[in-house]
């Protein structure tokens, strides 16, 4: 199963994920902000803090880790130029 590689905060609740099986695309976490999971995460500032661990997961601070395995399906392929032109449109 691939593992992250690297991570950028795009807006909201979403962020640009790179896999280590070529993958990259857009994470949109938005569905799960309710989750107890999340709990530690409430406000975009916070879940903007994502970073790779080194267990190649992605983690916040408070302890929030998810592998790639569990939200692999999530990951909605983008080019990582127009993810970024979005959140910067100038």
């Amino acid at each position: 199963m691939p593992v992250f590689l690297d991570v950028e905060y795009l807006q909201g609740w979403c962020l640009f994920v790179v896999l280590s099986d070529g993958t990259t695309g857009a994470l949109d976490l938005a569905p799960w902000r309710d989750q107890p999971l999340f709990a530690a995460i409430d406000s975009e500032r916070r879940f903007a803090r994502v970073f790779i661990n080194r267990r190649h997961q992605l983690e916040w601070p408070g302890g929030c880790m998810l592998a790639a395995q569990e939200v692999y399906h999530l990951i909605k392929a983008v080019d990582e130029r127009s993810a970024f032109n979005e959140r910067n449109p100038h």
